[in-house]
């Protein structure tokens, strides 16, 4: 019988975890994100990750048109998915720390 692929753990980056708690005002480090937000670099970069964003979306559709194995496909979609994810909670964080200063403001 087929099973679903299930994970042995759950990686969590802390990077990428909330630095402060509700209450404790805006941290150097949201300071420091609000920053770059307002930069033209910041800008490019976000672009970047919106298109790489939709190019993974696109892996798959190339994969069954080329008429790979399920199996491939499969793997294809977990990868995706798990590099969408990396690639959005890195705009979130920023996001997050430009929402947290301009609310503070």
């Amino acid at each position: 019988m087929n099973t679903a692929i299930r994970p042995t753990s759950i990686v969590n980056v802390p990077a990428l975890d909330t630095v402060n708690k509700k209450g404790e005002g805006i941290s150097d480090e949201e300071k420091v994100l609000y920053a770059m937000a307002k930069s033209a670099g910041w800008k490019i970069f976000d672009d970047i990750a919106k298109r790489s964003i939709t190019d993974l979306n696109n892996v798959n559709k190339e994969a069954i048109a080329q008429g790979l194995p399920l199996e491939e496909i499969g793997r294809n979609a977990i990868v995706v998915s798990l590099a969408q994810g990396v690639i959005e909670r890195l705009l979130n964080k920023v996001n997050d720390a430009v929402e947290a200063c301009e609310t503070d403001e």
